[in-house]
């Protein structure tokens, strides 16, 4: 922190003389470490891979009894919001690692300024039977050029409580189910900037807890409504040297911050669709920011319909025929 109120009293001093300029990879290095007392400039990024990890994971609020299988590759679109760009200190705004030029050094990225959406590819798998589904997500990038790797392990549970009430509504209600949901995720991004050796390592950690209410008003379309509450971290580790062509500037960073992303809660609109085996989910998501949950590539298949069985008690199944009567 004295690093930092050092540097912006300067800044004060020669802003008249100053030119914005986009922040060097130093300087958007160094906000990784306590010390520069920056946590702000890269605290966004924590708040959309939370708000893209907690997206897409439900695919209807009703889960029936029957054995059911799905998968797919879901997305969730985060739009980058205007007050991510900059926060205040003292207040003076000043850019984040998505905002514009600034004096000192302590403009946003050029590679990331740009952004207008943030997003992550990742597989989802599930079953689900008696009510109970049970979600598995996961995805894999070796390390290639600057992205020093990518990895995301995932898992929900959902269970749906519809059956204890949906016999005791009404005809025009029987389309209604309410459920539970749990998610969490777990994700690692390295990164290397250019002429750089060594490597940033973000580790993050993403809950997302939700109540989801359903309403089928035709038997392939569902439309639902959730309310939930989402949290997220991340931990910065790793160690990086900068060059200058092929000698060492003598500048390193020692990323250590640990930062908790904006969360709260979430609020969700959506529409889920089953034609056949395909079961595309579209909607909204409003929170910590905006997000557009664009899950189009999914598919479920019934394994095992225990839906259509006839109870053993059945009244039908003790029913005696007496002889009819011959005519004399």
């Amino acid at each position: 922190m004295k690093k930092f109120l050092l540097s912006f009293t300067l800044f004060a001093v020669s802003s008249l003389f100053a030119t914005p300029e986009w922040g060097s990879d130093y300087a958007s290095m160094s906000a990784f470490q306590k010390i520069a007392g920056r946590t702000s400039y890269v605290k966004p990024i924590a708040t959309y891979m939370g708000t893209v990890l907690n997206g897409s994971w439900v695919t209807g609020a009703s889960i029936d009894k029957s054995i059911v299988f799905e998968a797919g590759l879901p997305f969730n679109i985060a739009f980058l919001s205007d007050d991510d760009r900059s926060y205040n200190f003292n207040g003076v705004k000043i850019p984040t690692i998505f905002g514009d030029k600034f004096e000192m050094e302590l403009g946003g990225s050029k590679e990331l300024h740009n952004l207008s959406v943030f997003t992550l590819p990742y597989l989802q798998t599930g079953l689900s039977a008696f009510y109970t589904r049970v979600a598995l997500r996961a995805m894999y990038f070796p390390s290639i050029s600057q992205l020093k790797g990518y990895h995301l392990f995932g898992f929900g549970l959902q269970h749906s409580f519809g059956h204890f009430f949906v016999d005791r509504l009404p005809a025009p209600l029987k389309g209604l189910d309410v459920s539970l949901f749990f998610g969490y995720n777990s994700a690692y991004v390295g990164y290397t900037p250019e002429d750089w050796d060594g490597q940033l390592d973000l580790d993050f950690g993403s809950t997302h807890t939700a109540l989801v209410i359903g309403y089928k008003p035709i038997p392939f379309v569902e439309i639902m409504l959730s309310l939930g509450y989402q949290t997220v971290s991340m931990d910065a580790s790793g160690e990086m040297i900068e060059y200058d062509g092929n000698y060492k500037t003598g500048r390193t960073v020692h990323p250590d911050v640990s930062i908790d992303g904006n969360g709260g809660f979430r609020l969700g609109f959506e529409v889920a669709f089953s034609l056949g085996a395909f079961h595309p989910t579209i909607g909204i998501n409003a929170g910590a920011n905006t997000s557009l949950n664009a899950n189009v590539l999914y598919f479920k298949q019934t394994l095992l319909d225990l839906n259509s069985s006839k109870p053993k008690d059945d009244p039908a199944d003790h029913v005696i025929e007496e002889p009819e009567e011959s005519s004399k």
